[in-house]
């Protein structure tokens, strides 16, 4: 596989002397959110160990469709239950592969976290032994995507953040930060308070909507204070 893939979720399953490994793999960047209307591709790559008859390694179908349509399969094999499967053979590793693709219309807000079963048969006829459903790594779905702010301030000090966004979005609504005031002028301003006698870190969420109503949310971290010999994630740039 050429380009740059990113590790998804792995799993294994053991039976006496025999092994299976399954590999995950996507072209998209679990850090990121996925766009409507945008395509990636998987690879399954499933490693037996030992020599048993068959490895098998399966992708859950209802891990998947939500928001997304599975196509181009190569070397998969979609399954009446809904997997799509693949298996492997003595000690030869296989990989398949598939190209997801989000859709374009209801898959706002969605969630896609692979779930993946690898399973063992050591002998032909023999009952599968399976590995349990694993997941780790997933994406959610987002049309729009707003880069948290990182705010330092004294206590007591005040900030006022623009009304809507960067990318034009409109204010719908912010949640009660944990322990300063938080204010929203008509025009979609917000304005925030530290704590008088506070030192340490603070949030607040603001949600923004384009004018075709898909939501976007915006977090708002906040260092109040010195905090001395441990300033944690923040840097000293002052908001």
């Amino acid at each position: 596989m050429s380009g740059n893939w990113f590790p998804l979720v792995r799993a294994w399953a053991t039976q006496g002397p025999y092994t299976g490994v399954l590999d995950l793999l996507s072209t998209a960047d679990p850090v990121y959110p996925l766009r409507p209307g945008s395509q990636f591709q998987l690879a399954m790559t499933v490693t037996p160990s030992g020599g048993a008859f068959r490895t098998y390694g399966y992708i859950l179908g209802e891990s998947l469709e939500d928001g997304v349509v599975v196509e181009d399969l190569q070397g998969l094999r979609k399954l009446p239950n809904g997997r799509y499967a693949c298996f492997a053979s003595g000690d030869e590793p296989v990989t398949a592969t598939c190209v997801v693709r989000v859709k374009e219309e209801g898959s706002d807000g969605s969630v896609v976290v692979p779930r993946v079963v690898v399973g063992i048969m050591p002998f032909q006829g023999d009952k599968l032994v399976s590995s349990s459903g694993i997941e780790d790594k997933g994406y959610y779905a987002r049309r729009r995507s707003i880069p948290a702010r990182r705010l330092v301030l004294r206590p007591g000090e005040v900030v006022a953040l623009p009304a809507g966004s960067p990318e034009g979005l409109r204010l719908r609504g912010v949640t009660i930060a944990r322990y300063g005031m938080l204010g929203c002028s008509p025009d979609g301003a917000v304005t925030y308070q530290a704590p008088h006698s506070f030192h340490g870190y603070d949030r607040f969420v603001c949600t923004y909507e384009d004018q075709d109503g898909y939501v976007a949310e915006g977090h708002v971290v906040i260092r109040v204070g010195d905090l001395g010999a441990s300033p944690g994630a923040l840097g000293a740039v002052r908001g």
